[in-house]
Formats: structure tokens, sequence, C-alpha cells
């Protein structure tokens, strides 16, 4: 059995770093697939890291390496794991923001659209994947890295990216906060005033063309316009993704679309994919 307590602190940050950045890529690759666009799926402003999957990826590792040779285990613990950290990230982001990142509510299976059974076989298998095969390649990877590189040299490498991701957090906590209170006063919201500043940050970071880049499949939560993507309220004209061609994706033509269907469990993903 893998004996979790070999690795220390500067390991976990650099699982954390690594594994939100390849979350980022996943993400992106995701988009492409079922939309045919490339679009940002990042959780901060600046870096390109999808936070969730550090998480995901570090609680896979701490609880489940024990289970590196029994695949049914760490396939179900991985699924269960996997939804409570997409559940929780979700309703405390809303909470925090009035925001959601994602909603599942036209899935099948789905808890209060925060997660479903798709998702949660989908952490499953990432989770199946990252034990038995990405996490001891890493691993080797950081054994090679220990032994050419000065000790001193990795640790102000790694405190620095974690620098930026505290600092990328913060900065986008501002813009969070300040893009919601500009939406409130554009379209009168009915919040109370206590729970965001009177006076907005002038700052073209946190305007809607900027925000919208960033975060360009973000729903309003908990108002009377709750569900409603922001881009449509501003109806946004500048484009925030790259798209792949015209039409349906060049990836899934029409011909291709019921096998696609199939694939999803029938289930809503994205509209401008099966409509």
């Amino acid at each position: 059995m893998e004996d979790i307590r070999k690795r220390d602190l500067w390991t976990y940050s650099s699982y954390f770093i690594i594994y939100s950045f390849i979350g980022c890529i996943l993400e992106t690759l995701f988009g492409m697939i079922t939309k045919g666009v490339v679009e940002s799926r990042q959780s901060f402003l600046f870096g390109p890291f999808c936070v969730i999957y550090g998480i995901g990826a570090i609680l896979i590792i701490l609880l489940l390496s024990r289970y590196k040779n029994n695949l049914i285990k760490l396939f179900i613990f991985s699924s269960i794991i996997g939804t409570i950290t997409e559940f929780l990230m979700s309703y405390f982001c809303e909470i925090i923001f009035h925001f959601k990142w994602w909603d599942y509510s036209g899935m099948k299976l789905n808890i209060q659209g925060r997660t479903c059974l798709y998702f949660s076989s989908m952490w499953g298998i990432l989770g199946v994947v990252l034990i038995k095969i990405v996490n001891p390649a890493l691993d080797k990877f950081f054994e090679f890295a220990r032994r050419n590189i000065k000790k001193e040299i990795l640790k102000i490498s790694i405190s620095l990216v974690l620098g930026f991701l505290i600092f990328d957090a913060s900065i986008s906590y501002i813009g969070l906060k300040s893009f919601y209170s500009k939406i409130v006063n554009d379209f009168d919201f009915d919040l109370k005033s206590s729970e965001y500043p009177s006076k907005i940050p002038e700052n073209k970071l946190f305007e809607e063309d900027n925000m919208l880049l960033i975060y360009p499949n973000m729903q309003i939560a908990g108002t009377k316009y709750n569900n409603t993507y922001i881009d449509s309220l501003y109806k946004n004209k500048k484009k925030y993704y790259f798209k792949m061609g015209k039409g349906d994706s060049p990836l899934f033509p029409k011909q291709k679309k019921k096998i696609f269907k199939i694939f999803f469990l029938y289930s809503r993903l994205e509209p401008d994919v099966f409509d």
C-alpha cells in the first residue's frame, strides 16, 4: 500500500497547481467537443487554472491511494468524492457570489443542478486514471526533479506559483463582487444593499466584456433572473470564443448527432450541439 505520509506539503501544493492546470485543459477540450468552440474555462481572471480539479485530485490522492489495486472501489469512491466536491463548490460559489458556473438541471439524475450521475461517473473515470496512471508518472517526475534541481529552487518556484494563485484568487473575488454590483445596478435586482459595495471600482478588468470573456457560461443565481445567462442580459456582441467551424461543430456533424446523444445518455449538455 502506498504510504501517503511520504508526501509533504510541497508535494501536495505541486499536485494542486498541476492538476488545476490540467483541469483547465480538460475543460477547454470538453468545450471544443461539445460546442465546437474554444472558450475560457478557468476559475480566476488571469491564470489557466480550474481549481475544482486541483481540489478533487488532492482529495482522491489522499483518501483513495490505498485502493489502487481495486478498480471498482476506486471508481465508486472517486465518483462520490467528485460529486461532493462539485456540489459544495457550486453551493458556496452561489452563496458567496450569486453566480452559477454550471447548471445540470437539464440532465438526468441531477442534484439541484449542481451535479448529476453522468458527471459523477466522469469523476470516477478520472479518479481511476489519476491513481493508476497519471499520479504515479507525476511522482516519478518529482523524484527526477528532486535529484537534479536544488531543493531551494523547487520551493521558490512552487511558492511563486502559489503566490500568483492567491493574488489571482483575491483579484477575482473583488472582480466578481464588483461585477455583480454592476449587474444589480444595471438591472435593479431586489438585493440587500449591504451585501455589495455602493461604489463600484472603476476598472475595465471588471467590465462585462472582459468578465464574459473569462466566464462565458456564468449565470445569475438567486434573483428574479435566476438561471439567466449573463451574456443574454447584456446582449453582448463581442465574441468571447473562437468557433472551430460554421454551423455544427466539425467534430460532430449532423449525421453523428444521434450517436452523440446516446453517448451523453440523451441528456442536454449544450443546446447548440443537439438543436
